[in-house]
């Protein structure tokens, strides 16, 4: 083997070889060195944000049970209050400091901030309440239907009604078809992923309640459908001739909408709503003379914001209050596909009269 030397020569005229293998074992070591540090270096950094992903996820779940029972916790207050008061006096909590305690929100009074563990650390930093939102939103089911007292701050001109479609994933975004055909329910989800969204509406519900013919005159059912000529609109009477309504929604992006006119001399109504063919997410909204309508008695927004040091979470949650809290009834009692025989009995002082016959 050969080494390379390094001659110079000196001002005597004598020429010198210097060996250097030694600086290249030095450059060698030099270089593997780096590289180590670096390789060192970059597992150093992905185990530190392996390490605060895994903290911070940690956090923001703590924060998400801190809101979680906020809402809960809010939700048993109101409750509470409304055994005892009417919802029509249910307060507006529009600021941060402190929980949700309507007593003290009448009184203008303020409490400390929810704290969820035996630290500080682990709270809910804004709890807000109002009770008399612009819009109510349900999910509903095809199995179950929901009864919704509509209780505007003035008489309604409209009531407008969103659904969504229950496949996302799909890639239908139409429904082709008449309006008034209302076909099985495997022959239906093969060509539209919308479903029908049946209402039963009564007007004026405390008054015309009161009897059965006055009952059956002030009710109404409407079917908005995603077929037809998608006008959305469908002015409606009560009292008259008609009382059944079918109304084309207007689809686009995963979701339809129907506007009901109303006669514009009314604020309250009772809504029975029951989703046909596919359940669905349904947001309602109304208008009055010079803009939106406010409901009250029905739903009141719960906004709560939960921390746990540097992690926040923040979640809207709908509380149902008043007449309507457990509103959610079956869509009916019994399902066949034949015909269903009845038998009636009359007892009267002791004795029993049946009528056994089906024909």
């Amino acid at each position: 083997m050969k080494y390379a030397c390094h001659c110079a020569k000196e001002t005597s005229g004598r020429n010198i070889c210097r060996d250097q293998r030694g600086m290249a074992s030095f450059l060698v070591t030099l270089v593997m060195m780096m590289v180590i540090t670096l390789i060192v270096v970059g597992f150093s950094q992905v185990a530190r944000r392996n390490q605060s992903e895994a903290l911070n996820n940690q956090l923001s779940e703590q924060a998400f049970y801190a809101v979680e029972s906020g809402i809960n916790v809010t939700d048993a207050t109101i409750s509470s209050y409304l055994k005892t008061n009417s919802y029509g006096t249910l307060p507006v909590k529009s600021t941060c400091n402190g929980e949700y305690d309507p007593n003290n929100q009448i009184n203008g009074a303020s409490t400390s901030n929810l704290v969820l563990s035996s630290t500080p650390d682990v709270q809910d930093t804004c709890i807000l309440v109002n009770p008399n939102p612009t819009s109510l939103q349900y999910n509903l089911t095809t199995t179950s239907s929901e009864v919704i007292p509509i209780n505007s701050n003035t008489a309604l001109e409209s009531l407008t009604f969103n659904w969504a479609k229950q496949d996302s994933t799909s890639t239908l975004t139409s429904c082709s078809g008449s309006a008034y055909e209302f076909q099985p329910v495997n022959v239906w989800g093969s060509n539209c992923d919308f479903g029908v969204l049946r209402l039963d509406l009564v007007a004026n519900p405390t008054i015309v309640a009161q009897n059965a013919s006055s009952l059956a005159a002030n009710t109404i059912s409407l079917f908005l459908t995603p077929r037809g000529s998608h006008g959305g609109t469908q002015a409606v009477s009560f009292g008259g001739a008609t009382k059944a309504y079918v109304v084309s929604g207007s689809c686009s992006s995963g979701v339809c909408t129907a506007t009901v006119l109303l006669s514009g001399t009314l604020s309250q109504y009772a809504l029975r709503a029951t989703m046909l063919y596919e359940s669905s997410a349904v947001t309602i909204t109304g208008t009055i003379k010079g803009g939106p309508a406010v409901f009250y008695g029905t739903q009141a927004i719960v906004d709560v914001t939960g921390k746990d040091q540097g992690e926040l979470r923040r979640i809207q949650a709908r509380v149902s209050i008043g007449a309507n809290a457990n509103s959610n009834i079956p869509a009916y009692a019994a399902a066949s596909s034949n015909s269903i025989c009845k038998h009636f009995s009359i007892i009267p002082s002791g004795s029993v009269s049946t009528a056994l016959s089906c024909n």
